[in-house]
Parts: C-alpha cells; sequence; structure tokens
C-alpha cells in the first residue's frame, strides 16, 4: 500500500511560509539542512543571539526575556551540535561557561529559565513565582539530562570529575524514576542524552534501556488527539535513525500521514498550544514564529523518512 507524501505543491506552499515568515536563524537552519546552505549563516544567526555572559536568549518564543536562559542555551548548543561545530568552538565555549555557571549545587540541576519580573512576554508556564523551582520538580528530568550531553559535547572548562557526578546523577535517576512522570520535554532531554555520541557509553546505554518504558507509559496513540498537546510519535522518534523508531514504528508511521494531513493552508504547521489569553498581542508575532520552527521541522522530519513527493 502506498505511503503518504508530501506532494511538491504542499512542500513549495511550506518552503514560502519558511522564507517568508520564518525567524532568520530558522531561515538559515532551512537553507543549511534541506538546502545544502552554508553552516556558518546559521553560526552567524546564533552569535547574534549569544548574551555577554555566554548565554543565549531569542531561541524560545514562549520566553522573550532578553537575558539568558538556559532553556534558549540548550537550543543553541543542540544546533550548533547538529552543525558539526568543534568542541572547543569559542561560541560553544562561552555557553559551556554560561552553563556551568547557572548549576545549582543543592538540585544537582540547572534552571531551565532564570529568576524574572515577569514584564516580558513569555507563556503561562514561565510565569515566575517563589513556587517555580519545585513545580518543576527541581528540574531533575528537565532539563539536566540535556545538559549533562550538552557538557559532554563541548567540554569545555568542565572538570571530569563534576562531568562525572552529573552523568551518574542522570542515569541513577532515569533508572529510578516512575516512566509516567517523564512527559514529553523530559522524554526529550532523555532521548538527547542517550543518543549524543559524546557521552559514555555506559551511560548512553543505560539510559536508552529505559527509552521504551518511559514512551509506553505517555505516548499519545490516538489520531483523534494528535491535534493536542502531549507526548506525540514523531516527538519520540523524528527520523528512522532514532533508536525508538523500531519499537514503534507504526505509530510512527500514521503520524507522518496525520502531519502531511495536517499541513495549514498557509503552508505552515502550527503549535498545539497557546499562551491562553495573555499577552495576546505578543502572542500572535510568537505564534508565527512558531510556525516557522515547527515547518522547518516537519520538512525535515518528512524528509528524512522519504514522505516527500
Amino acid at each position: 500500500m502506498p505511503v503518504s507524501q508530501l506532494t511538491p505543491e504542499s512542500r513549495e506552499r511550506a518552503v514560502d511560509f519558511v522564507l517568508t515568515h520564518a525567524l532568520p536563524l530558522d531561515k538559515a537552519v532551512f537553507y543549511h539542512h534541506l538546502l545544502d546552505g552554508d553552516p556558518d549563516t546559521v553560526l552567524d544567526e546564533l552569535t547574534a543571539l549569544q548574551n555577554d555572559d555566554g548565554g543565549f536568549h531569542g531561541m524560545e518564543a514562549d520566553f522573550q526575556d532578553d537575558a539568558s536562559s538556559v532553556l534558549c542555551t540548550l537550543r543553541a548548543l543542540e544546533i550548533a551540535e547538529e552543525l558539526g561545530t568543534p568542541a572547543n568552538d569559542p561560541l560553544a565555549a562561552r555557553a559551556t561557561d554560561y552553563l556551568l555557571a547557572s548549576y545549582v549545587p543543592e538540585w544537582l540541576s540547572w534552571p531551565l529559565v532564570p529568576r524574572h519580573d515577569n514584564v516580558a512576554p513569555h507563556a503561562p508556564w514561565w510565569h515566575w513565582t517563589d513556587e517555580f523551582d519545585e513545580g518543576w520538580g527541581y528540574f531533575a528530568d528537565n532539563p539536566r539530562p540535556s545538559v549533562a550531553a550538552a557538557l559532554h559535547a563541548f567540554p569545555g572548562n568542565v572538570e571530569a570529575d563534576f562531568l562525572r557526578e552529573i552523568t551518574e546523577v542522570v542515569v541513577e535517576r532515569a533508572a529510578e524514576v516512575d516512566p509516567a512522570a517523564v512527559q514529553k520535554d523530559a522524554l526529550e532531554c532523555y532521548i538527547r542524552f542517550a543518543t549524543t555520541p559524546a557521552v559514555p557509553d555506559a551511560a548512553r546505554e543505560a539510559v536508552l534501556a529505559r527509552l521504551p518504558e518511559f514512551v509506553e507509559a505517555t505516548l499519545v496513540t490516538d489520531p483523534e488527539q494528535w491535534g493536542g498537546y502531549g507526548l506525540q510519535p514523531l516527538d519520540a522518534a523524528g527520523s528512522p535513525d532514532s533508536p525508538l523508531y523500531a519499537p514503534f514504528r507504526e505509530h510512527v508511521d500514521r503520524h507522518l500521514d496525520y502531519v502531511i494531513e495536517a499541513q495549514g493552508e498557509d503552508g505552515a504547521w502550527a503549535p498545539n498550544w497557546s499562551w491562553m489569553g495573555t499577552f495576546p498581542e505578543a502572542w500572535e508575532q510568537a505564534e508565527v514564529a512558531w510556525k516557522g520552527v515547527l515547518t522547518v521541522k516537519r520538512l525535515r522530519q518528512l524528509a528524512a523518512f522519504g514522505r516527500v513527493a
């Protein structure tokens, strides 16, 4: 039975949306990964978003504070890693220094966003209160595994003993955590840890062994619910090279069919969340920015799975 394909006309509409509406960084990522564009252009756009402290801002449309955040810095380093950026690259080294400076010893982890005054536009889940850090479980599952992976990929000035300790904490947490407690964003952190080549093999394999359990506990498999927020098949296995593709192939293949059908009339794929009425004018702009991010992501996924005609 023939599989669904994104038609040339639909691809053209998606490309037109990206080139017309996406932010400069996302356009550069699109050109590089789908049109063999110059990776230095991506690095130039990243550099423009790096603050004096080495951290990044402007990488997350739902959090628009100009201050650096671990949230934005991790996305920047993930992009840099995809580009094959050398471990000693100055941009990455400064970002690593920012992560080290942001570490909270009593948590053995990192806050996703810094304490802030709630003035800059942001989604409700980034609204700061005195209970914010506790509400995020002191960031044991998100972002700690992603930070550990980034520190292995770009070790910079990271002390070996510290990196070994944090790696052990991630592995121990993965072994003991209730799979049902590992939601979408946290799972993506564990996936990054388990698929980052620079992470020691034993640590990667230990976490990788638990990933199917994490997915089984929270995966949304009903197509009727794929229009809502939650762990969807392509969140778990975004390419055929993913170690989670084989065990969840049936769901991933059906999700690819769904994604092709879910493309908007404007050519974009839209976020399945909103700011629920807060900062309404800023949300209108953030929604367009997210469409750019998600459309590049979907085009890359569909191309990777051979779903573009």
